[in-house]
């Protein structure tokens, strides 16, 4: 098993037998294919830009049988910058930053 991130309540990883990217997270449990997972980088990040500062929780709509978690705004600030870490260290995404 090669770890990529570990932060309570957030792992991913990847196993020795299969190339897929392991999350866990919130109970939720998801094996994606690199690009699968650069997908759902891209989703995350779309969802935080319509954040506020009301924003409370956060739903989440994962592609398998149509599942809708609704996970509180630290949960999924975690898990962005979880992905977000994942994504610089194994895919080499540099940071842009918007004016």
């Amino acid at each position: 098993m090669h770890l990529l991130y570990n932060e309570k309540p957030i792992s991913i990883f990847m196993t020795n037998s299969d190339a897929k990217i392991r999350v866990e997270f919130c109970n939720v449990k998801m094996k994606m294919k690199p690009c699968q997972f650069r997908h759902f980088h891209n989703y995350l990040n779309n969802l935080s830009k319509k954040l506020h500062s009301k924003t409370e929780s956060v739903e989440l709509l994962l592609v398998k049988d149509s599942l809708n978690i609704q996970i509180s705004l630290n949960h999924f600030l975690l898990l962005s910058q979880a992905v977000q870490s994942v994504m610089r260290k194994r895919f080499n995404l540099k940071d842009i930053y918007q004016n």
